[in-house]
């Protein structure tokens, strides 16, 4: 059974990394990060967002979109 993961959204990048984490790209709005659950625990007081998907960091929807 594959282990389920979690991709966190950070500000800054964390000094220590949890076990079995891996940094896979930075945009505009932070560092993301691919972790398991039990690295997602530890990284929930830095994170900005935490998502089982990576679509969901890379465009999020807008809660008030502009209106032109």
């Amino acid at each position: 059974m594959r282990t389920k993961k979690r991709y966190v959204l950070l500000k800054n990048f964390p000094k220590q990394m949890p076990e079995n984490s891996k940094f896979l790209f930075q945009n505009s709005r932070g560092f993301v990060i691919k972790t398991d659950l039990k690295g997602a625990e530890v990284l929930r007081k830095e994170a900005t967002l935490i998502s089982g998907s990576v679509w969901k960091l890379k465009q999020p929807k807008l809660l008030y979109p502009k209106r032109d």
